[in-house]
C-alpha cells in the first residue's frame, strides 16, 4: 500500500511538473520570431533593402556621365573641324602687308590686255587672241573682260572663222548681258550664222537681239533687216 500511495505522489509530481512547462511554453513560441514560410498572405511585410532604388540612381549616374562624355567629344571634334587662324592658311588675305601677289597678278594680267589689242590692231589675230585668252583666264571677271572676250571673237571672225567666232560671241552674251558690247556682239553672232548659210539661226537670233536690247542701235538695225523680205534677208 505504501509503495502505491508513492508512485501516486511521484506520477501527480511529475503532472505538476508537465503543466508548469506546458504554461511557459507559449511564451516561449512568442519570443520567437515566425519563420518566412508561415506569413500570411495580404499582410504589411517589412520594407526590403531596397537594392532597386540603388541600382536605378546608379544608372541614372552612368547616364549622365554618358552625357557628359558625349558632349566632350561632340566639342573636341568641333574645336578639330575650326577653320585654322588666317596666318596659318595658305592663300594670305589680300590685305596682309608685304603680299605682291594681287598686285603682280593684276598687272600680268594687264600686260596680257594691253599686249592682244595691239596685236589685234596690228591684224595679227592668232598672237591676239593668245594674249586676250590668257588675260582672260587670269581676269575672267576683271573690268576689261567683256572687251577682250569681243576682240577674241572678233579676231576669229576677221579671219573668216565664223563658227568659232559665233561660239565667242555667244560667251560674251551669257556671260556679260549687261555690257555695251553686248548688242554688238549679238549682232556679229547673227552675221556669223548668215556666213554659214544658216538664215534661220541668222533671224531667230536678230529677233532675240531686238528683244533683249530694244534701245541699242543694233537692235534698230536688226529690225530694219528683219521688216525686209526673207529673199532679201538673205542677202
Amino acid at each position: 500500500m505504501r509503495q502505491a500511495r508513492v508512485i501516486r505522489y511521484l506520477v501527480a509530481a511529475a503532472l505538476l511538473l508537465l503543466l508548469a512547462a506546458c504554461a511557459n511554453f507559449p511564451s516561449m513560441r512568442s519570443s520567437m520570431p515566425p519563420p518566412p514560410a508561415e506569413t500570411a498572405p495580404g499582410s504589411a511585410a517589412a520594407p526590403a533593402p531596397a537594392p532597386a532604388p540603388d541600382l536605378a540612381q546608379q544608372e541614372q549616374n552612368l547616364e549622365a556621365r554618358v552625357q557628359q562624355l558625349e558632349s566632350r567629344v561632340a566639342d573636341l571634334e568641333g574645336r578639330k573641324g575650326a577653320p585654322a587662324p588666317a596666318k596659318e592658311r595658305a592663300v594670305p588675305a589680300p590685305s596682309t602687308p608685304g603680299s605682291p601677289k594681287p598686285a603682280v597678278l593684276s598687272a600680268a594680267a594687264e600686260k596680257h590686255y594691253t599686249e592682244g589689242m595691239r596685236l589685234y590692231h596690228a591684224k595679227k589675230y592668232g598672237e591676239a587672241r593668245q594674249q586676250l585668252h590668257q588675260y582672260l583666264k587670269n581676269q575672267p571677271l576683271g573690268l576689261k573682260a567683256p572687251e577682250a572676250r569681243y576682240y577674241l571673237a572678233d579676231s576669229f571672225y576677221q579671219e573668216g572663222k565664223y563658227q568659232e567666232a559665233g561660239v565667242e560671241f555667244n560667251k560674251l552674251r551669257l556671260q556679260f548681258p549687261k555690257s555695251i558690247l553686248a548688242p554688238a556682239g549679238l549682232l556679229r553672232q547673227a552675221l556669223c550664222y548668215k556666213n554659214q548659210q544658216q538664215m534661220s539661226a541668222y533671224r531667230n537670233t536678230l529677233q532675240k537681239l531686238v528683244k533683249a536690247y530694244p534701245n541699242s542701235p543694233e537692235a534698230k538695225e536688226a529690225q530694219k533687216v528683219l521688216k525686209e523680205s526673207p529673199k532679201d534677208a538673205t542677202r
